[in-house]
């Protein structure tokens, strides 16, 4: 069996491929490969998988990866045989199997030695051995068929064994040139290695092996052009001349004295690393990679990452310009520092560039806030948004290549990088992605998030760092003229650190007639420098830049000058040293903007606060008369509090605009300043305080942000109360129920004071029938779903739900029957919800609501999981699925594959299973459902289950887990440890923690069957009577935890609680039904796992 990393991960046995499934297992393949002999941990396994942002449970994922793989490798290993490929160490997991990197490294590192013997060149050496040196050099180069470690994202290691086998490549090819070339083979060898030349362009060693080939050709005119191209090339570029062993191959080339020992191969000093501005090879040739990949027709992306002023900006203009010369369209957005730049700016100025412009207004002037949506109709709002604009990409890409560059990522709002992190999932066609971002601080939120995506589909990280000596003297000649001398360069990099911006601004300093003023160390220095060089200006020029330095980093002349209160003809005169200082550039008519972004933060942080204020406030009174209120909003913010009213108007007016293109998370920003500018009011009413609570309620939800929501939502009920409002009382305290697929709490949570506000709206609401306190009723049940207060939920159920009933809206019935639902979710009640269920989508399809039917549709696939009519369950989970992919309803296709995943896993489809898991983890991440982590670690330990390879390991995750979690975990702990044949520690387990099956909620039944296979485990007759009485109701029906975690029939445990009880004709009636469900639901390897039990079908088969 042989592992091939150099190129896509793969493995041959007996020189056929092993299917190896899924794009994760191949790379899990690689990380391992990537450690040769030694032991991986699964931490820096995570890390390899998924870089620095992993999705939740990666830890459940990476054992269902291991699993899978393991089978692949071995696939007629027994059943708890120890493995002999993929191994467990107490140090993590090896592989041991020798991979085709670490066979190349071998072969090329043995020809290389033998190459450079003491007794004399190759020429000398003996024709046979120069034929089978290069025979072993054919074979390790026809190792390499691709970039190593494709199927790895970008990080540190990686990269650097990329670089280390990559100069391994080019070793193993120089190597066998010069052996061919002792053979006699030099016409062939000069036309092989020039393509090889064009991508390494200063490898030295490699031109001379070029010169040696066309001289012993006979061309001797084409190898003193090579080393003249390559001459001028080292003085362009990096300001010096070739090595010695190329001077020295030139005189033997002008006295035709050419031998292969003209070669000087032990001593050539490796290939200089080119940096930002001066050449930028290795990093162009990356991007130059992505141009390629997506040119092929699939989406490809890169980052490029440096400190600020390193030149990130520099090397995005130039893939923009060898995009458009291979015929790219090409798109900018740069995304703005400026106070006040509304959501989605960048992608708004791509789509402008590309000429779609209905769209691009459709971003920048929405109609109007989607103020009354529910969470479910907003998601699909929202992604049908980002769906349009992903469509007009891929169309764009279908009529020529599509470049989209994001610059500066860093200053990215939320929307923009959770909408590039869409077209990153799910982009097609000829697309090349490039971002640029700062290195510190570290990414978080939505950008750690955009890094992850971008990692996981295989985009590159380009880090830039500072510049070396002779960049340093090439940049100072630029900029002043005359070239530095080794000594000033070296003077002026180690102030600097390289930085090419601050490189750039010293040196006009230097060069200026004003005395060098004392200069701190990168960054800090960039605010000395900047200071001392706007020293220089006139005051009047100096009072405008500060002006523009509140504006932001971009200003027109109009609002400038109408500022400053100057005519605009005076104002660009005084803006002229500025100008000419290289300060600020005009980038358009009466358009500017700072040079850089540092001259603006060091412009801004030399005016005092109190002047800035102000400053700030004459910004918004401009911007504000001309209509643009969200861009005032900032600045009103920024004014202080004199100015309180104007800035939590104008902060709210801008997050109704963010909302109404579905920047929520803006919106919650806006919305909370607001809110803090309202403290500073004195004439703010308790109204308004209302109105600004409640849209960042509704804001804070539809991000995610569940304990802001959660503190707005207290807040706003008190604000209503303190009105003496009580329908907006009753507003505020039902505003966490939506009627979705999901409860509106944690596990085990009941809210400290929104069951107490709702009890007390409930008292003063007229007895009579309405649709506020039918609404009130039902949002106080399912705010006790975890309260100890059965018989009160379950009046309040019955009644809300009969008031609506007569009320006679199909509207308000549709809403009503999905929380009924939901706060009566326990096994007992199965039977009725189905019907329920049911009510529901018939309420919902009178009253014409897709959206709720694709809801209502999904409690019936759930209610027919829990009650056994699994028929009924497949065409449910069908058309809702096939509903909420039309709708993009991404929660709620994440509810549908939770629900279907473990059935595919149960019949023994596990390769759709495991996409299934991974597509289902990935959309995930992209919702704001609550509890992720938790559904992805129960859905990958259904999976383990079904395989039959639930292990320890998996247990000693749980039991790391359990101490944090509101579930009831023990009960799978033990069982865990019992099937991975270590009962000592699972009796130890199980003394020592409580198995909590009196609980009665949503997960109680998968804790009872889970209870029942523990008590045949440990032989526990107490127990086993205890969860027989609480399980035999519900026989009948799949174990499941409402709709997902499907695992085997209730009877199979049944079964194995009643053997242990000592029931054994109980247990054998029960066995039978479990065997006859298993092949009426098509689950043969639950009857496999329960004849292990000792169980025999009825037939005998």
């Amino acid at each position: 069996m042989q592992v091939e990393v150099l190129g896509p991960s793969r493995v041959t046995r007996a020189g056929r491929p092993v299917p190896l499934g899924a794009p994760k297992h191949r790379a899990l393949l690689a990380a391992l490969a990537l450690a040769g002999p030694r032991a991986t941990s699964a931490d820096a396994l995570i890390d390899l998988l998924w870089g620095a942002a992993p999705p939740p449970a990666a830890g459940a994922a990476l054992q269902t990866y291991v699993a899978h793989l393991r089978r692949a490798l071995e696939p007629d290993r027994a059943a708890r045989a120890a493995p002999t490929v993929l191994l467990t160490t107490p140090q993590g997991y090896r592989l041991a199997l020798p991979s085709d990197a670490e066979l190349f490294t071998a072969a090329v590192e043995r020809a290389h030695t033998a190459l450079v013997p003491a007794s004399g060149p190759p020429d000398d050496v003996d024709p046979s051995r120069l034929a089978a040196l290069r025979a072993d050099l054919d074979a390790a180069l026809a190792l390499w068929t691709g970039e190593p470690y494709t199927d790895l994202p970008d990080s540190d290691q990686v990269l650097a064994e990329r670089a280390r086998l990559g100069e391994l490549f080019l070793v193993a090819v120089e190597d066998r040139a010069l052996v061919r070339l002792a053979l006699g083979e030099h016409a062939a060898v000069a036309a092989e290695l020039a393509s090889l030349a064009a991508e390494h362009p200063l490898r030295e060693s490699l031109c001379g092996l070029r010169v040696l080939a066309h001289a012993r050709a006979g061309h001797q005119g084409r190898a003193l052009e090579l080393l003249r191209e390559m001459r001028d090339r080292l003085d362009e570029e990096l300001g010096i001349a070739p090595g010695p062993a190329l001077r020295a191959l030139e005189t033997a080339v002008l006295r035709q004295e050419v031998t292969a020992s003209g070669v000087a191969r032990t001593d050539a000093p490796p290939a200089p690393r080119e940096l930002p501005l001066v050449g930028r090879r290795d990093e162009l040739a990356a991007l130059d990679g992505m141009l390629t990949r997506a040119a092929t027709g699939s989406v490809a992306a890169a980052m490029l990452v440096g400190e600020p002023g390193i030149g990130k900006t520099r090397l995005a203009r130039a893939a923009t310009e060898r995009a458009a010369a291979r015929g790219f369209t090409v798109g900018v957005g740069r995304c703005s520092q400026d106070d006040g730049a509304p959501p989605l700016w960048p992608w708004i100025a791509v789509l402008r560039e590309l000429g779609e412009l209905p769209l691009a207004d459709r971003l920048a002037t929405p109609p109007s806030a989607p103020g009354g949506q529910s969470a479910q109709s907003a998601e699909a709002a929202r992604f049908a948004l980002w769906h349009d604009v992903a469509v007009t990409l891929a169309a764009a890409a279908a009529r020529r290549p599509l470049l989209i560059v994001l610059d500066d990522l860093h200053w990215a709002d939320s929307s923009s990088l959770r909408l590039l992190r869409h077209v990153i999932a799910t982009g097609t066609g000829p697309i090349a992605l490039l971002g640029t971002r700062r290195s510190h601080p570290e990414p978080a939120g939505a950008l750690a998030e955009v890094l992850e995506a971008l990692a996981r589909h295989g985009g590159a990280r380009i880090d830039l760092t500072g510049l070396a000596d002779a960049e340093v003297s090439a940049l100072v000649h630029a900029v002043t003229g005359r070239a530095a001398a080794p000594a000033e360069a070296a003077r002026l990099r180690d102030r600097t650190g390289g930085n090419a911006f601050l490189l750039t601004e010293l040196a006009r300093l230097e060069a200026s007639p004003l005395p060098a003023a004392p200069v701190a160390a990168a960054p800090a220095a960039v605010a000395d420098v900047v200071a001392a060089r706007t020293a220089a200006l006139p005051e009047p020029t100096r009072d405008l830049l500060r002006d523009a330095a509140v504006i932001g980093r971009e200003f027109t002349l109009g609002l400038l000058a109408a500022i400053a209160g100057q005519d605009p003809d005076d104002t660009l005169d005084r803006l002229d040293p500025a100008l000419s200082e290289g300060l600020i550039l005009e980038t358009a008519a009466e358009e500017f903007r700072f040079s850089h972004a540092l001259v603006r933060d060091a412009v801004h942080a030399h005016i005092p606060p109190t002047r800035r204020a102000r400053r700030h406030a004459a910004v918004a009174r401009v911007l504000a008369t001309g209509g643009e209120q969200a861009r005032a909003a900032r600045h009103w913010l920024a004014a202080g509090p004199r100015h309180a009213r104007d800035a939590w108007q104008a902060a709210a007016g801008a997050a109704e605009r963010a909302a109404a293109v579905y920047a929520w998370d803006e919106a919650v920003e806006l919305l909370a300043a607001a809110a803090g500018a309202q403290a500073d009011d004195p004439a703010v009413t308790g109204r308004e305080r209302y109105t600004v609570l409640m849209d960042r309620l509704l804001a804070s939800r539809q991000c995610g942000d569940w304990d802001g929501a959660d503190a707005a939502q207290v807040a706003a009920a008190e604000a209503a109360a303190g009105i003496g409002d009580l329908t907006a009382e009753a507003r505020a305290a039902i505003a966490a129920v939506d009627a979705a697929v999901w409860l509106p709490r944690a596990h085990g949570t009941v809210h400290p004071t929104i069951p107490g506000t709702l009890r007390s709206v409930l008292r003063r609401l007229p007895a009579a029938d309405a649709e506020l306190r039918c609404q009130v009723m039902l949002a106080l049940a399912l705010e006790l779903y975890f309260a100890d207060a059965p018989q009160e939920r379950l009046a309040l159920v019955e009644q809300g739900l009969a008031m609506a009933r007569r009320l006679g809206d199909p509207g308000l019935l549709g809403w009503a029957a999905i929380v009924a639902w939901l706060a009566d979710w326990r096994p007992a009640t199965a039977e009725s919800r189905w019907h329920l269920a049911a009510e529901a989508l018939d309420a919902a399809v009178r009253a014409g609501d897709h959206l709720r039917a694709v809801s209502c549709r999904t409690l019936v696939a759930f209610s027919a999981q829990e009650t056994g009519r699994i028929a009924e369950m497949e065409a449910a989970m069908r058309r809702a699925r096939a509903d909420a992919e039309r709708y993009r309803l991404a929660s709620t296709q994440v509810a549908l594959g939770w629900l279907e995943m473990p059935w595919l896993a149960l019949r023994g489809r596990f390769d759709e299973a495991e996409r299934m898991f991974a597509e289902t983890v990935d959309l995930m991440s992209r919702t704001s459902m609550p509890q992720a982590a938790e559904s992805a670690a129960g859905s990958a330990l259904a999976l383990r289950m079904a395989r039959g390879d639930a292990d320890a390991e998996m247990a000693g995750q749980l039991q790391a887990l359990a101490p944090y979690s509101r579930l009831p975990l023990d009960s799978s702990i033990v069982m865990l440890l019992l099937r991975a044949g270590r009962p000592e520690e699972a009796r130890r387990w199980y003394a020592e923690h409580d198995l909590r099956l009196e609980t009665d909620d949503w997960y109680t039944l998968v804790n009872l069957c889970q209870g029942a296979e523990v008590s045949a485990g440990l032989a526990d007759r107490d127990l086993a009577a205890r969860v027989y009485r609480r399980l035999s109701p519900y026989a009948g029906r799949p174990n499941s935890a409402g709709g997902a975690v499907a695992q085997a029939p209730v009877d199979a445990y049944l079964a194995l609680a009643a053997a242990a009880a000592g029931e054994p004709t109980v247990a054998g009636r029960h066995a039978d039904a479990a065997f006859e469900q298993c092949e009426r639901w098509n689950i043969p390897l639950v009857a496999g796992w329960l004849r292990g039990h000792g169980f025999k079908p009825p037939n005998g088969t």
